[in-house]
């Protein structure tokens, strides 16, 4: 079973250092907890922002074009950070604030998008362990056609310490879009293999992913929920 996907443009960002080449290191750093700045938002709409949904605007914003694209925004943790300060909150006899629970649904990237770009078109949110960008790869490719280019975005920030277990090690955040096109003349591949995987889970696919777009040779070998998976770039 093999998946291709048309890329015409993406768009990066990630809270960890780069190596002394300027490249992203095969396993990623921790996290430094900072976020990419928004010129293109208000400074008041940027203060009712989560960070996730900061990542997902900055790199959505060089891809949208004049037109409106449908979306396929994709986590796999989500909005964790804010659920878990939620709940601890009411453990401590907090009351909920209204603004962190919008805040903590899975859909806040998405909505906030469609908000500060007016963008009234379809849009999906897709959570699916570590398969998640290959289904938002799916269900965006499921949506081309010749005259509609689709956008699919996927974001993750760090989860609490105490939901880390030794197969799923701390990932720093990173950001990552992909203009999908009918058009266009660069392939992202995905294909079941038998061969065993590059890298244990000390690294994810959407950091391999982002790898290979950002120039790194080869492919990646990645076990995902029940198959694994060479991912490569045909340019």
């Amino acid at each position: 079973m093999k998946h291709t996907f048309p890329v015409l443009g993406w768009q990066g960002w990630t809270s960890t250092t780069r190596n002394s080449a300027n490249e992203l290191p095969i396993y990623p750093g921790a996290d430094d907890e900072s976020t990419p700045a928004l010129p293109f938002v208000p400074a008041m709409k940027r203060r009712r922002l989560t960070r996730l949904a900061k990542m997902a605007l900055y790199v959505a914003e060089p891809l949208n074009g004049e037109e409106s694209l449908p979306t396929v925004f994709a986590s796999q943790h989500g909005e964790v950070g804010q659920t878990v300060g939620m709940l601890d909150g009411l453990l401590a006899g907090e009351a909920v604030s209204p603004t962190r629970f919008s805040q903590s649904v899975h859909n806040f990237a998405s909505g906030s998008y469609g908000i500060h770009f007016s963008n009234t078109q379809p849009s999906t949110s897709i959570a699916a362990g570590s398969d998640t960008l290959l289904m938002a790869l799916i269900e965006g490719q499921s949506q081309l056609s010749a005259d509609r280019d689709v956008l699919v975005v996927y974001v993750d920030e760090p989860v609490p310490d105490r939901f880390l277990t030794a197969s799923e090690p701390q990932q720093p955040a990173m950001a990552l879009s992909l203009r999908l096109s009918l058009s266009a003349s660069m392939r992202l591949q995905a294909e079941v293999t038998d061969d065993p995987a590059d890298h244990p889970r000390l690294t994810s696919v959407p950091w391999q992913v982002l790898r290979l777009l950002s120039g790194a040779d080869g492919g990646a070998v990645m076990q995902q929920e029940r198959l694994r998976y060479r991912w490569s770039l045909l340019r």
